[in-house]
């Protein structure tokens, strides 16, 4: 049995032994099974973000490109960077716009994408996960509530233990007893495998996240919960970027834009002229070098 009886009789007196121990005992055991799901849930996502950072050379490729038009832009102060950090940089790409609102500078960079290199956004599909990692608690928060874990299968083991050892052989409840000793016992030994794995999860999901954060130029200190929430928020960004985009889209990304409503086509669409752009945020400094942990982009 991987539960415990909740037939047991536990009517509060004489008639049942150990009551108040046996009770704390089911107390811990029920929130046991639902609180390794969530955890598993939330360190999974965690997980395959960093698997999606970590691996994905579409997402590198995209990179490249923010980094090439950024020094583009500073061409004209004669400042180029190696790199820059993501946290610093993926915000702003949705707010710098041009001089006439009308496109941003995640505009621009979607559409020369689309233009020149459309597989490179393909990472877009894969990182849609970064939303629902970015409802998780932080990586500090997930460990420690794994060890908490741990400590309470060890608790439970030592307390049905305890109940056993203190109970006389020839009690009259000693055998009913004996059996919930060991419905406990069952449980641990299930639920305790699963724990180690999680365990074993978390281990690896700090030190992927320790990869990214070093790979990116990030402080080591930075808070996991921040860092989703920002990747999220940019993810929203860019999707609706590529929704705005006026040119065919790559079939990677096709499925984002919306089906074209019939109506009379627009004589004003406005263009979005590189130049232009580029001369109307040329005195951005968003892209200078910040630190000495900025992102190196690999060629």
């Amino acid at each position: 049995s991987s539960g415990i009886n909740a037939e047991w009789p536990l009517r509060p007196g004489v008639n049942t032994p150990y009551f108040t121990q046996r009770l704390n005992i089911i107390e811990v055991t029920v929130s046991i099974p639902d609180d390794i799901e969530d955890i598993k849930r939330m360190v999974d996502n965690i997980l395959e973000v960093c698997r999606v950072l970590l691996n994905s050379n579409s997402f590198l490729r995209f990179l490249e490109k923010i980094l090439a038009i950024g020094n583009m832009m500073n061409a004209a102060i004669k400042k180029t960077s190696p790199g820059f950090k993501l946290s610093s940089t993926l915000p702003k790409l949705s707010t710098i716009k041009s001089q006439d609102k009308a496109v941003s500078l995640l505009d621009f960079i979607v559409q020369q994408c689309v233009l020149l290199d459309g597989d490179c956004l393909k990472f877009v599909n894969d990182l849609e996960i970064v939303h629902s990692a970015s409802q998780s608690s932080s990586i500090v928060a997930l460990t420690a509530e794994v060890d908490i874990m741990k400590q309470d299968m060890n608790k439970l083991s030592g307390r049905a233990n305890d109940i056993s050892q203190k109970c006389p052989p020839d009690n009259h409840a000693h055998k009913e007893l004996e059996l919930f000793v060991d419905d406990v016992r069952s449980f641990v030994k299930f639920f305790q495998q699963n724990v180690f794995l999680l365990n074993e999860q978390s281990s690896q999901m700090k030190s992927d996240y320790s990869k990214v954060l070093e790979r990116f130029g990030e402080s080591p200190n930075t808070d996991s919960e921040e860092f989703m929430k920002m990747l999220s928020e940019f993810q929203t960004s860019l999707v609706d970027s590529i929704k705005r985009c006026t040119h065919p889209l790559p079939q990677c990304i096709a499925h984002l834009k919306p089906k074209p409503k019939v109506t009379t086509p627009s004589t004003n669409k406005p263009k979005m002229v590189q130049m232009d752009l580029a001369n109307s945020l040329k005195n951005s400094s968003m892209f200078k070098r910040n630190t000495q942990s900025d992102l190196k982009i690999p060629t």
